[in-house]
């Protein structure tokens, strides 16, 4: 899991952006694919306005879950909305799972009872070309996004897309079959075998959108960096019984907390004061982190549910 430094402003900004492109990517792949199946009348084109108008709903999920997931904290959800990112993502993978099983139904429909031929092939065949291109251009625009933000609900939707790209390729040398060589289950059998990765994609997506919903714990080498800032204060002689969970947006935004192990001898006044610079110390490195340290003297003899160092 890669951590990129970047404050929630920035991160919010950099994912508004990439929903609303995104938004105007779909809403014009509909209208060309709308025009192009009351051209043809082609299944093939049919399933992929389908599958277009399923983006469309993910976008605006995604869209209004995330600006939810960047809201400030209230006195009803003192943890903040961070979650919601993370039950987007989940939503989205739902939303791939249920197309790709369509495309499957559709696939074993089309080979059983194939289509013979496609009325006005060349407006398919440009349709497909036009998205595409149209994809591609939104695929390598979410990569750029998502290596500035590392942001999940990014991450899924380029997968998404991915996976849109493959499937409009699939049904552009489908129809190129159908029309060339008279291979008309030349789609059905493409387009199963599309269906199939999509489902497979659909796996690191639910496994990263459930470990957030449930609490698991952040990234080693996050939690390294972390450890070695605070055994970097020198008044600090240990620290155990570490929790973490990832907040949901920026994976620099997490929970954490830790008791840290001082001298017997140090004063109460001075034992806060060392929780704070840890803290301070943390917050410099990983600013949008919420932390809370408890302060245990050292000849304190206490069972150690969790220990990380």
């Amino acid at each position: 899991m890669t951590y990129v430094n970047i404050s929630q402003n920035e991160y919010g900004e950099k994912i508004k952006k990439s929903s609303l492109i995104t938004l105007g990517v779909v809403l014009f792949l509909i209208i060309i694919k709308s025009f192009a199946y009351f051209a043809t009348g082609s299944i093939i084109i049919l399933s992929l306005l389908a599958d277009s108008f399923f983006d469309l709903i993910i976008t605006l999920t995604t869209f209004i879950l995330v600006r939810i997931s960047l809201k400030k904290n209230t006195n009803e959800y003192r943890f903040g909305y961070g979650k919601a990112e993370a039950l987007s993502a989940f939503i989205e993978g739902v939303v791939i799972l249920l197309i790709s099983i369509f495309i499957l139904y559709v696939s074993y429909k089309n080979f059983i009872d194939p289509e013979i031929t496609i009325i006005n092939s060349e407006i398919a065949l440009i349709v497909i070309a036009i998205s595409i291109f149209a994809t591609l251009m939104l695929v390598r625009f979410q990569t750029r996004i998502m290596k500035d933000t590392a942001s999940l609900s990014v991450e899924s939707e380029k997968l998404h897309y991915l996976s849109d790209l493959l499937t409009n390729i699939a049904a552009f040398v489908g129809i190129m079959l159908v029309m060339l060589a008279d291979f008309s289950r030349a789609d059905p059998l493409i387009a199963a075998l599309i269906a199939i990765y999509m489902i497979y994609t659909t796996i690191a997506i639910f496994q990263k959108s459930i470990a957030v919903l449930i609490d698991r714990e952040i990234d080693d080498d996050l939690k390294s960096e972390i450890f070695d800032i605070v055994k970097s204060h020198n008044k600090v002689l240990g620290f155990h019984d570490v929790r973490t969970r990832q907040s949901g947006s920026s994976k620099g935004k997490f929970f954490m907390q830790m008791h840290i192990e001082v001298s017997e001898h140090v004063s109460l006044e001075e034992s806060h004061n060392i929780a704070d610079q840890v803290e301070e110390n943390i917050l410099n490195k990983f600013p949008d982190a919420e932390i809370i340290l408890h302060v245990d003297p050292s000849n304190v003899i206490e069972e150690k549910e969790f220990v990380d160092a």
